[in-house]
C-alpha cells in the first residue's frame, strides 16, 4: 500500500475526499498546507502539516490537491528535489483506477488512450492533438457597447457570456470549444459522413455559445437553438442578430416534462426537424423522452447526442433509440469527465463521448 501526503486543503481537495471511491487503497499520512494558520489542524479527518513534514517523513507520492499544480509542484522541485520524481496532480486517483480497469483492455482504440495517460497523465482528453490548443494563441475583442468580449470564428462573431470577464478567460473558453470540435475530437458533433445538409431544420439543444450553429448556419433553412442559462441567451442573441429570419432561440431546460423551467422539445417546436444536436449535462435521455412525437414526424432525421456526462448515459440513450427504431453508431475514441452530475462519484470509467442516431431515408 502506497504512503501519501496530499498538498492543498481547499475545494479541490474537499471534492476529491468526498468523491473518490478507492481512497481506502492508499495510507494517506495527512494532507500538507502552506497556510500556517492551518498547520496543526484536522481536515477531512487527517493532520495537516507544514511542508517541512518532508524532511521527516517519506511517502511514496505527493498528491497536488490543488489547481495550482505548477506553482506547488516548482516549490517541492525547488526546497524538496529528492521528491520532483513522486509528485502527482489532482487526477491521480482516478488515473491509477482507469489503469487497473482497462489493464487486460484488448480494443485498440482503448488501448491507444491508456498508453497516452500512461505516458502523459490523465485528461479530458487523451490525445496528443488536444496539446495544441492548451497554449493556442486566440485573438478576443470586446465589444464596446454591447459590453460582451466575442472572437471571429469562421468570419462570424461569436459573443462569449458575461461570466467570463477577461479576455484571458474568454480565450480559455473559446480554445476549450475548438479543441471539442477538432477533427480528431470524440466529442466532434459533426463528421464529413454525418453532417447537417442544405435545407435541413435543424435543432441545437444546449447551445452555449453556438459554436455548432455558427457551423451550419449557412446550410440551415431553420434552427431552433434551446439554452437555459440567461447569460448564453443574450451572447447568442448577439451572435445570431443577423440571422433573425431563420435562427429562433427558446429559454428553457429541456426535459422530459413540461413544468416551469422544463420544457420539452415536443412542446416549443412543431416543424419536421432534420437534424437534433443535443449537448445537456447528461439529461440528454430525459430530453429524448421529451421529444418522442417530434421524432416520428420525419424520416429524415439526423441525432448527434452527447453521452460521456456519466457511465449509464450511452445504454439509456442507445436502449431510447432501440425502441424508436433508430439506428445508431458511437463516435470514435474515448473522454473521461471528472465532474460528478447525474452519479455522485468521478467516474473512473473512459466512455464514448457521442451517440450518433439516424432514420432510413437520411
Amino acid at each position: 500500500m502506497l504512503n501519501l501526503f496530499l498538498w492543498g486543503t481547499g475545494m479541490v481537495a474537499k471534492q476529491v475526499m468526498q468523491q473518490c471511491l478507492t481512497l481506502e487503497n492508499y495510507c494517506i499520512q495527512g494532507f500538507i498546507d502552506n497556510d500556517k494558520s492551518k498547520q496543526g489542524t484536522v481536515f477531512m479527518g487527517k493532520e495537516i502539516y507544514s511542508p517541512d513534514v518532508l524532511q521527516e517523513k517519506r511517502p511514496d507520492r505527493i498528491v497536488v490537491l490543488s489547481d495550482a499544480y505548477q506553482e506547488i509542484y516548482d516549490q517541492i522541485v525547488r526546497e524538496y528535489p529528492q521528491y520532483s520524481e513522486c509528485v502527482e496532480n489532482k487526477n491521480y486517483f482516478y488515473k491509477e483506477s482507469i489503469l487497473k480497469r482497462y489493464h487486460n483492455c484488448q480494443d485498440q482504440e482503448l488501448q491507444e488512450v491508456i498508453q497516452y495517460i500512461k505516458e502523459n497523465g490523465l485528461s479530458v482528453f487523451n490525445y496528443s492533438f488536444a496539446e495544441s490548443y492548451y497554449n493556442k494563441e486566440v485573438q478576443v475583442f470586446w465589444d464596446e457597447i454591447y459590453e460582451h468580449f466575442y472572437v471571429i470564428y469562421n468570419g462570424h462573431r461569436m459573443y462569449f457570456s458575461k461570466q467570463y470577464i477577461t479576455k484571458e478567460s474568454a480565450a480559455d473558453y473559446y480554445r476549450s470549444i475548438l479543441l471539442e470540435q477538432d477533427q480528431k475530437s470524440p466529442h466532434k458533433y459533426l463528421t464529413e459522413e454525418f453532417n447537417v445538409k442544405d435545407g435541413d431544420v435543424v435543432v441545437d439543444v444546449g447551445a452555449a455559445e453556438g459554436i455548432f450553429s455558427l457551423d451550419v448556419i449557412e446550410k440551415a433553412k431553420k434552427i431552433y437553438i434551446i439554452e437555459a442559462d440567461e447569460q448564453w441567451i443574450q451572447a447568442l442573441k448577439l451572435t445570431f442578430k443577423q440571422y433573425s429570419d431563420k435562427v429562433i432561440i427558446i429559454k428553457g431546460f429541456v426535459n422530459s416534462y413540461d413544468e416551469f423551467p422544463f420544457i420539452t422539445l415536443d412542446s416549443v417546436i412543431d416543424d419536421c426537424v432534420n437534424f437534433i444536436k443535443m449537448d445537456i449535462e447528461g439529461n440528454e435521455w430525459d430530453g429524448l423522452i421529451g421529444a418522442s412525437k417530434l421524432l416520428e414526424k420525419t424520416s429524415d432525421l439526423k441525432l448527434a447526442v452527447c453521452v460521456y456526462h456519466s457511465d449509464f448515459d450511452r445504454t439509456l440513450v442507445e436502449s431510447f433509440m432501440d425502441q424508436k427504431g433508430i439506428s445508431h453508431h458511437v463516435s470514435k475514441g474515448y473522454m473521461w469527465f471528472p465532474t460528478p452530475l447525474r452519479q455522485t462519484y468521478i467516474s473512473t470509467c473512459l466512455n464514448k463521448a457521442l451517440v450518433y442516431g439516424y432514420k432510413s431515408g437520411v
